[in-house]
C-alpha cells in the first residue's frame, strides 16, 4: 500500500521500461498522492481512469504527472481542456473528465513534453484488401462458438476470395476482452475466427449477415449470410476456425442453402433471425426479396436439406410460409428482421419494412407490418395485416420519409415485459431523419407514426442536422447501461461531425421509463439520455449500418458495432472497417478514433471446453465456462454468469439475488445458461427468487430451476419471465421439495403429469399463452403451488 497522507505527496519511478497501471491496482492501495513522476531513468508509462484519479487524489481530486519527452500516459475518456497551466516552472496540458462533479475538480495535468493518449474501451475489425467494403453490413453472431462469449459477424461483399470477383466474403470474429486490433487477414487464416468465402464470382455474399439463432438445436448459435444472386447460406456454428466455403454448404456440408424463386426477386437483400415463429424451440429466419414484394419464413430444422423459397410461395408445405406485400411497388421486404415477442403470447414476431409504400396518399411515407408469431404454413397477405388480421400495420407519418427503409427490434425499452419497435424514417425533418420507437402491445389496431411523434404508443427521436439521415440503419442495442432496459442504436452515415463530411455519427438512446418524450439526439450528443460516436474520417459513412453485438467481452454490459464500409487504411481504398465499443454506465462521447482499451472488467474465471468447476467468492465477478458440462458457483456479490453450451448449473445465493434484483444503471448482474439443458440452482434457506422483480434481460437461456437448497425456499414468476428465462422450449421445470413453494401468477393445473429422469412433475399452464402445451411450467409434485 502506497499512503501519501497529508500534504502534497509525490509518487516517483525509479528504473526504465515500467508500466505503472492504476487500472489494475485497487483503488485502496494507492492514496493520497498528488504527484505522479514518471520520469525515471527511461521512458516509463502510466495508465488511469477517473476512479483512479478520484481515489488517488483524494483531497485535490487533480493529479500532476511529470515525465520527460519518452514517457508516456494513457488516460480513459478525459478530453483536453485546450488549457495550459504553468505552476513552478513546469508547464502542464489539462485534461478533464465529463464524468466528473465539477471540472475543475477533476483534472488531469500532463507535463507539456510527455506523449498523452486518450483512450476508449472497444477494438477496431480492420477489413482485408482494396474495394472490399468490409463492415458494409455487421452484426451480433450470436456464440457461434459456445465459449460463453458472444461473437461477430462482418460483411465484406465487394470480396474477391480465390480469386473470384465479388464471390464476397463473411467473416466471423470471436468474442474477447483485449482491445487489440481484429485484422480480417487474420481471421482468414483461422486466428481469432474464421471466414466464410462466397461461392461464385458477382454473388457479393456477405451484402445482408446476421446471427441466425440456434437454427439446429445443437447449443451453438448459427448464421445467416445473403448474397445478391437470390441466395442465402446458413451456416452452423462451430468451434473450430477452419475457413467455409459456401459452395460446400450449397452441397449441405455445415448447413444449408435457401434458393429464392427468382433471380430478379432480390432474395439477398435482407436476411435476419426470426426468433422462434412457430414455438417448436428451433430458432427460424426471415428473408425478404423486396423486388417482388415478398418474405420468407423458414423455420429452423436439423438437416442440412437446401430449401428453395418457390415451395414455401406454394404454401402446402412444412418448412415456412410466405408473406406477400400489398403492392409490388411498396418494395415490401426491402428491411426484414425479428420483432421479439411484442404482444406477450410466447411466439416471437416480425417486423416487415415497406418504404415506398404510399400511406393516406402520402408519397414514399412508407409503411411497416407487424406479423404475429404462428404456427401454421399459410401465406400471409399484407393486406389483412393491415386490417389486423394477424398482426397491425404501422404507417408512415409524410411523403418522402421512407419509414421502414429499416426496421428492428428494440428489446423491451420501456420495461412492461412486451418487446418494443424501432423503424427508421431517413428522409424526414429535410433529411435529418427520424426513428420512431412504438412499445408492444396486444391489440391489433393500426400504429400512425404521427401520433407516436406526439408520445402516443411510443416516442420519436430526431435527427440533429439537415442530410445525416438518422434512421438510414437502426437497431436493439442490448443493455448497454445495466439498467434492466433495451438501449437502442440509430446510425447517421453521412453526418459531418466538426465539418468531416460524410464522416459518419452513430448514437446509443437509452432505455426510458413512463416517459414517452421526444429525444432530440442533440441532446444525445450533450451526453442526456446517451452518448454520441463520432466517427473517425472524411468520407467513412460510419454509422451506414449498427448493431448490438452481444456481450462480446463477457462483463454483463452489452456491446456495440458501428460499421464504415467506405474507410481507407494504409493506402488501400474502401477496405473498411468496424468498430466494437464496450457497454459503459455514462454519457461521454466515443471517438471512434481513440478506441483501443480494453475491458473494464476482466474476467475472474474462464473455462474450457472439458467438464469445469468454477467456484466464485464474495467479490463482483466474472465468469466465463466455454464448452462442456459446467458447474459454476457464484457465492455473492454482482456476478456475471455465462456459462457457454453443454449442459450446466449455476449456483446462486442470498446476495447474488439481492444483486439480480437491484435496479438502475451500472448493475452488470446476468445468469446466461448458454446452449444445452441448464439448471440455476439455489444455495441455503428461507431464499425468495422473485423473477418479476429481476429484469427480464438478467436470466436466460434456464431450462431448470432448483429451489431445494438447504432449507425452505420460494420461487415467484409469471408467463412473461418463464418465456424470457426459458426461450429455447417455453418449457421451464422446477426442482424442489415438500417445503418448498411456487407462486405461478395466471398459471393453472393442466391434470396432466409427466415423469423424467424418475421425477414426477405436476403440468401448468398459462390462459395467455397461444400455442398450448409448447408454454409450460412444470413443477416436482412434492413442492407446493399457490
Amino acid at each position: 500500500r502506497v499512503d501519501g497522507g497529508g500534504g502534497i505527496d509525490t509518487l516517483k519511478l525509479e528504473g526504465a521500461g515500467l508500466t505503472l497501471d492504476l487500472t489494475k491496482i485497487s483503488d485502496r492501495r494507492i492514496q493520497d498522492i498528488e504527484v505522479i513522476d514518471i520520469t525515471g531513468s527511461g521512458n516509463n508509462t502510466l495508465k488511469l481512469n477517473l476512479d483512479d484519479l478520484l481515489h488517488t487524489s483524494t483531497s485535490t481530486n487533480i493529479l500532476k504527472v511529470l515525465g520527460n519527452s519518452g514517457d508516456k500516459v494513457i488516460v480513459i475518456d478525459f478530453d483536453y481542456l485546450t488549457t495550459e497551466k504553468t505552476v513552478n516552472g513546469v508547464t502542464y496540458s489539462v485534461y478533464t473528465h465529463s464524468n466528473a462533479s465539477t471540472g475543475a475538480n477533476a483534472e488531469i495535468w500532463v507535463q507539456k513534453d510527455v506523449i498523452l493518449t486518450v483512450a476508449q474501451r472497444g477494438f477496431v475489425i480492420n477489413g482485408e484488401s482494396t474495394h472490399d467494403h468490409s463492415g458494409r453490413s455487421v452484426s451480433s453472431a450470436g456464440d457461434v462458438n459456445g465459449d460463453g462469449l458472444d461473437d461477430l459477424i462482418v460483411g465484406a461483399y465487394t470480396a474477391n476470395p480465390g480469386g473470384k470477383p465479388k464471390a464476397g466474403k463473411s467473416y466471423v470474429v470471436f468474442g474477447k476482452q483485449d482491445a487489440d486490433a481484429i485484422e480480417l487477414s487474420a481471421i482468414a487464416t483461422g486466428t481469432g475466427g474464421f471466414v466464410i468465402n462466397g461461392e461464385s464470382a458477382g454473388d457479393f455474399s456477405g451484402h445482408s449477415v446476421s446471427s441466425a439463432g440456434d437454427v439446429n438445436g445443437d447449443g451453438l448459435d448459427d448464421l445467416i449470410v445473403g448474397t445478391k444472386e437470390a441466395k442465402s447460406y446458413v451456416v452452423f456454428g462451430k468451434q473450430d476456425t477452419a475457413a467455409i466455403e459456401l459452395s460446400a454448404i450449397a452441397t449441405g456440408t455445415g448447413g444449408f442453402v435457401i434458393s429464392g424463386e427468382s433471380m430478379r426477386n432480390h432474395s439477398r437483400f435482407s436476411v435476419s433471425s426470426a426468433g422462434d415463429v412457430n414455438g417448436d424451440g428451433l430458432d427460424d429466419l426471415i428473408i425478404g426479396a423486396h423486388n417482388a414484394g415478398k418474405s420468407y419464413v423458414v423455420f429452423g430444422k436439423q438437416d442440412t436439406a437446401a430449401i428453395n423459397l418457390s415451395v414455401i410461395a406454394a404454401g402446402k408445405n412444412t418448412v415456412g410460409f410466405v408473406i406477400k406485400g400489398e403492392s409490388r411497388h411498396d418494395y415490401s421486404g426491402f428491411s426484414v428482421s425479428s420483432a421479439g415477442d411484442v404482444n406477450g403470447d410466447g411466439l416471437d414476431d416480425l417486423i416487415i419494412g415497406a418504404h415506398h409504400a404510399n400511406p393516406s396518399g402520402e408519397k414514399k411515407a412508407g409503411k411497416s407490418y407487424v406479423v404475429f408469431g404462428k404456427q401454421d404454413t399459410y401465406p400471409i397477405e399484407l393486406s389483412a395485416i393491415a386490417t389486423g388480421k394477424g398482426g397491425f400495420v404501422i404507417k408512415g407519418e409524410s411523403a418522402g420519409d421512407h419509414s421502414g427503409y429499416v426496421v428492428s427490434s428494440a428489446g423491451d425499452v420501456n420495461g412492461d415485459g412486451l418487446d418494443d419497435l424501432i423503424v427508421g424514417a431517413y428522409g424526414a425533418k429535410s433529411g435529418a431523419g427520424k426513428s420512431y420507437v412504438i412499445f408492444g402491445k396486444q391489440d391489433n389496431t393500426a400504429i400512425n407514426l404521427s401520433a407516436i411523434a406526439a408520445g402516443t404508443g411510443g416516442f420519436v427521436i430526431n435527427g440533429e442536422s439537415a442530410g445525416d439521415c438518422n434512421g438510414y440503419s437502426v437497431s436493439s442495442a442490448g443493455d448497454v447501461n445495466g439498467d434492466g432496459l433495451g438501449d437502442l442504436i440509430v446510425g447517421a452515415h453521412a453526418a459531418d461531425p466538426s465539418g468531416k463530411s460524410r464522416t459518419g455519427k452513430s448514437y446509443v438512446v437509452f432505455g426510458k421509463k413512463d416517459n414517452t418524450n421526444t429525444i432530440e439526439l442533440s441532446d444525445i450528443a450533450a451526453g442526456i439520455g446517451g452518448f454520441i460516436i463520432i466517427g473517425e474520417s472524411v468520407g467513412d459513412h460510419s454509422g451506414r449500418v449498427v448493431s448490438s453485438a452481444g456481450d462480446v467481452n463477457g462483463d454483463g454490459l452489452d456491446d456495440l458495432i458501428v460499421g464504415a464500409d467506405s474507410t481507407d487504411q494504409s493506402g488501400k481504398t474502401n477496405t473498411g472497417k468496424s468498430y466494437v465499443i464496450f457497454g459503459k454506465t455514462n454519457t461521454n462521447a466515443i471517438d471512434l478514433s481513440k478506441l483501443g482499451d480494453e475491458s473494464k472488467y476482466t474476467i475472474d474465471y474462464l473455462g474450457d471446453k472439458n467438464d469445469n468447476i468454477l467456484t466464485g467468492t464474495t467479490k463482483d465477478e466474472i465468469f466465463v465456462a466455454g464448452a462442456g458440462n459446467d458447474i459454476l458457483t457464484g457465492n455473492g456479490g454482482m456476478d456475471v454468469l455465462n456459462a457457454g453450451t453443454g449442459d450446466d448449473t449455476i449456483i446462486i445465493n442470498a446476495s447474488n439475488i439481492a444483486a439480480l434484483e437491484k435496479t438502475g444503471s451500472g448493475n452488470r448482474a446476468r445468469v446466461d445458461g448458454g446452449g444445452g439443458i441448464d439448471t440455476l440452482k439455489l444455495e441455503g434457506a428461507g431464499l425468495t427468487l422473485d423473477l418479476t422483480k429481476i429484469s427480464d434481460r438478467r436470466i436466460q437461456d434456464i431450462e431448470v430451476i432448483d429451489i431445494t437448497g438447504s432449507g425452505n425456499n420460494t420461487l415467484q414468476l409469471n408467463l412473461d419471465d418463464l418465456l424470457h428465462a426459458s426461450t429455447s422450449t417455453n418449457i421451464l421445470k422446477v426442482l424442489g421439495n415438500s417445503g418448498d413453494k411456487v407462486n405461478a401468477a395466471g398459471f393453472s393445473d393442466s391434470t396432466i403429469d409427466k415423469t423424467v429422469d424418475g421425477i414426477t412433475y405436476d403440468v401448468y399452464t398459462h390462459g395467455d399463452a397461444n400455442i398450448g402445451d409448447n408454454v409450460a411450467l412444470w413443477v416436482q409434485q412434492e413442492v407446493v403451488m399457490f
